[in-house]
């Protein structure tokens, strides 16, 4: 968590005029309300508060900001989570954000800079150090040169998943110039696409002991993919040991002891994230874990944890709930889809799927009700029309 008395004092701020937004995360008041004050004070007067990632994730969908200043440390979903969120949507990737952090250590500034983090701010800071980050991520926001305009183009339709013009993109740009951006970003393209000797030959012109952790947990996801699962196993857990730091590896490597039939090795990882004090993310990836080995109950033991999960998550809720469908736990489903919906009231499928299981419970009148709620948000929504003409109406 922050500590607003680590702070030094603040220089004399450079009075300035500013219409750019800027969303200050944290979980801390007096942390936000003293960065308020010292980009106030440098002319910036747009600023947006939130107390969590989740919480960001929502004010941006509203209203998209020019930076984002995050911490570090937050329960729930962490900053570094936030920026890969932020990294990965293809309307936001490109908003620059800062983060804030108590410690500059080697392991944090290497998994912010693979996630594509503008600038990274230790504390304890003072005001300039604060604008000096805040300008320097704004000027990150502008692409330098043709170049690398094309480079983000490829990578808005790499995240779009329009993966073949992606590579016909990132075909064009290497023919120009090399670079490590474009060739990861073709590796992901055809990894995507299945075409993974294509992917493995990409990267065999690379050197080994240059990858990136990015680069060596996406050749072992293409090993896995193969079924080669020994050069698979080795490849993400030389990616772990390069980025300690990141759970998602872990749960993918996780995932691969699974599929090799190395369920002690599997159970050894997660409980290592366990006690890392893990976030609503690291539990909804374990329990998607454990539901793809059939281990329903162990799944639902790990979703049960979370306190405020995101929308993205609700897929692997809505499998929990079919797991618990399928095993005529009908109550226990209900209860997991009405969670659901309180993530994500706007889907018509959970509503349709709510209205099935209180058909089957033989609760008429809710079953009418929700699929009366799923046609209210998708008059096409074919399922739902049957069943209610099913249900009488």
């Amino acid at each position: 968590m922050s500590d607003y008395r680590t702070l030094r004092p603040y220089t004399r701020p450079v009075k300035r005029s500013t219409d750019k937004h800027i969303l200050i995360v944290d979980d801390q008041p007096r942390m936000r309300d003293m960065i308020r004050v010292m980009l106030k004070n440098n002319g910036y007067v747009h600023v947006t508060f939130a107390e969590s990632g989740n919480h960001a994730l929502r004010l941006i969908a509203a209203h998209p900001m020019d930076v984002v200043v995050t911490d570090w440390n937050m329960p729930n979903m962490t900053g570094i989570e936030l920026l890969m969120r932020i990294k990965g949507d293809p309307n936001l990737f490109t908003m620059p954000v800062m983060m804030i952090s108590d410690e500059r250590t080697a392991d944090k500034v290497l998994f912010a800079v693979e996630e594509g983090i503008d600038v990274f701010l230790v504390k304890p800071f003072n005001e300039r150090d604060l604008i000096r980050g805040v300008e320097t991520a704004l000027e990150k926001s502008e692409p330098k040169d043709a170049l690398e305009v094309r480079i983000i183009e490829m990578r808005r339709l790499k995240l779009s998943k329009d993966f073949h013009k992606a590579l016909e993109l990132g075909a064009e740009i290497l023919k120009v110039r090399k670079s490590a951006k474009v060739a990861m970003l073709t590796c992901e393209c055809l990894y995507q696409l299945e075409q993974y000797d294509r992917a493995i030959s990409m990267m065999a012109d690379t050197d080994a002991k240059g990858r990136s952790s990015q680069q060596t947990n996406l050749l072992g996801k293409i090993h896995l993919s193969l079924g080669q699962y020994s050069q698979g196993i080795e490849a993400l857990e030389a990616a772990v040991a390069m980025n300690p730091l990141n759970h998602d590896r872990k749960i993918d490597l996780a995932g691969a002891y699974f599929a090799a039939g190395k369920a002690e090795d599997a159970e050894r990882v997660i409980l290592g994230i366990v006690n890392a004090q893990p976030t609503d993310l690291n539990l909804v990836g374990i329990a998607q874990l454990y539901l793809d080995q059939g281990l329903v109950d162990k799944a639902g033991q790990y979703l049960r944890q979370t306190v405020d999960p995101i929308k993205e998550t609700v897929p692997v809720f809505n499998n929990y709930a079919v797991a618990l469908r399928q095993a005529d736990r009908l109550e226990d489903a209900t209860d997991i889809y009405r969670k659901c919906l309180k993530i994500d009231p706007g889907s018509d499928v959970l509503h349709y799927n709510l209205a099935v299981l209180y058909a089957k419970s033989g609760k008429l009148k809710e079953a009418r009700e929700d699929a009366r709620n799923a046609l209210q948000l998708n008059p096409d929504n074919p399922y739902a029309k049957e069943l209610l003409e099913k249900l009488g109406g």
